[in-house]
């Protein structure tokens, strides 16, 4: 069975955007073996073809949709990081050096990676130029 990105999306991922815009937390998390398609589903084919982007893409999409529909009087602060957990180890792809990060909680902060690296970001382009650098680590 065959499923196209915007399918997966749509159905498995869309609502739970939409409760973090409304002040909710929330996960999207792939598992698995390797070769089972966890990279594919989540970033896609492709970030710069519409139809072969993955969750991860269509997730900063609706979020700056968001953003750009909302009252000019409110401000947005985005930042992202890139990361991966290989073998229990928490790696940093835009700053590989940082290996072997430590999860941390904050009463203030909730759980966080310490050491992590995150960039500050303002548009879907942004976004897309740190994933492809994080993408070549």
């Amino acid at each position: 069975m065959e499923c196209k990105q915007s399918d997966i999306f749509d159905f498995s991922i869309r609502s739970t955007v939409d409760d973090i815009l409304n002040g909710y937390n929330g996960t999207v998390f792939a598992y698995g073996q390797t070769g089972a398609g966890k990279s594919y589903t989540m970033m896609g084919s492709s970030i710069d073809d519409e139809e072969g982007r993955g969750v991860i893409p269509r997730i900063v999409e609706q979020i700056f949709a968001s953003i750009m529909s909302s009252p000019s009087t409110i401000e947005y602060t985005v930042r992202v990081s890139y990361m991966e957990i290989y073998m229990e180890k928490i790696r940093d792809l835009l700053a590989p050096q940082n290996d072997n990060l430590p999860v941390h909680e904050e009463k203030s902060r909730g759980v966080y990676v310490k050491g992590l690296l995150e960039i500050y970001v303002s548009s879907v382009q942004e976004v897309y130029e740190v994933m492809r650098r994080g993408g070549n680590a």
